[in-house]
């Protein structure tokens, strides 16, 4: 059995972090500057969410950077507009455009070389603040070693990378984003859209839980949600909506070009009815 990487800021898959129940709406918090110049920020709470074990953020802007790698546990970015030219040091060269994904293993150089002006993206580290070190000879800490074969793993809006779930699932498509395995199970970050050829359930998912903590992010259309202790909700794309592990909640209502990210913490868990 392969030996199981150990994250410093120290969860795994037995032992997961939780993500207190909250919302920060399309048009809350306000844009900031950040580490890369010419790049604005604005924070969706999951740093305050989860103690900064993660962070979640929308970038804007043309920002390129010189060679680097950041010291942390999890890196992981999806683009919403426009398009960022990447270089990884296992000599690839992306081009990353609306709907491509990455997963950025721990220590992983690159170089990200060209940004439109338009660019959008979602981005998720572990934890929330860590610290980046330039230069493409930059000497890597020893602790660097425990995740030299992990490799990035880029994702492309493709029909084909799309299958249909089981079960009450099977009105809905799903996407992986491949965060899975290199995580050792503590996260899984896909793509959930409604099927326009299948008729979606009446009342929705109906009222249930799951053994794991979840947010997700609407990427087009619209979703009506009611959770425990919250009122309920129209969901629009942009809306960033955590949910703690155990809390109860309903989809009961969706636009039929309904789409989504969702990230869950751990990756396998069970759903269960109240």
């Amino acid at each position: 059995m392969d030996r199981l990487l150990t994250w410093k800021s120290g969860w795994d898959k037995e032992n997961p972090l939780d993500i207190r129940t909250g919302l920060v709406g399309k048009d809350d918090g306000a844009w900031v500057a950040g580490p890369v110049p010419g790049a604005r920020y604005r924070d969706l709470g999951l740093a305050e969410a989860t103690g900064g074990l993660l962070g979640a953020r929308h970038v804007r802007g043309a920002g390129t950077t010189d060679w680097q790698f950041h010291e942390l546990d999890f890196q992981w970015f999806f683009v919403l507009k426009g398009e960022l030219k990447i270089r990884t040091e296992d000599g690839r060269d992306l081009t990353l455009g609306k709907g491509a994904s990455a997963y950025q293993p721990p220590f992983w150089r690159h170089e990200i070389y060209a940004v439109s002006d338009d660019y959008e993206a979602i981005e998720v580290t572990g934890p929330a603040g860590f610290e980046t070190v330039a230069g493409r000879d930059a000497v890597k800490p020893v602790r660097a070693e425990d995740f030299a074969h992990l490799k990035g793993i880029y994702t492309f809006d493709e029909p084909g990378e799309y299958v249909r779930g089981d079960g009450p699932r099977a009105w809905s498509l799903y996407r992986d984003l491949g965060t899975r395995g290199p995580t050792d199970g503590r996260v899984h970050i896909h793509i959930i859209k409604l099927d326009y050829e299948q008729p979606s359930p009446p009342g929705g998912t109906g009222e249930h839980r799951h053994t794991m903590a979840q947010w997700f992010l609407p990427l087009r259309g619209w979703i009506d949600i009611s959770a425990e202790g919250q009122p309920d909700r129209r969901l629009h794309a942009g809306d960033f909506m955590m949910l703690s592990r155990g809390a109860a909640h309903n989809a009961f209502d969706a636009s039929r070009d309904y789409m989504t990210l969702e990230f869950c913490v751990p990756a396998d868990y069970e759903t269960v009815a109240p």
